[in-house]
């Protein structure tokens, strides 16, 4: 099973469905697994979707990696992103 941080490493292609068929077979069982995971990934889709319905914004890799990054960061410390 991948490591948490293997899968922070590959959240954005995760999201955006850009993962090898063999990969995400992977990032989905640990996604299953892991509870910390499971927020962190619902938590940068739902974002995304805020963001990108009002049609002012479109974010690039490295602010979403950013993101999933501060959100992650928050879950642990148990604070609000």
């Amino acid at each position: 099973m991948l490591t948490c941080e293997e899968f922070r490493a590959e959240l954005s292609n995760f999201v955006d469905d850009e993962t090898a068929r063999s990969l995400r077979a992977r990032l989905d069982h640990h996604l299953a697994e892991c509870r910390t995971c499971q927020i962190l990934y619902d938590s940068t889709r739902k974002t995304i979707t805020i963001l990108t319905d009002t049609g002012s914004l479109e974010l690039p890799p490295e602010v979403s990696e950013r993101l999933a990054t501060r959100i992650l960061s928050a879950i642990k410390n148990g604070e609000e992103a």
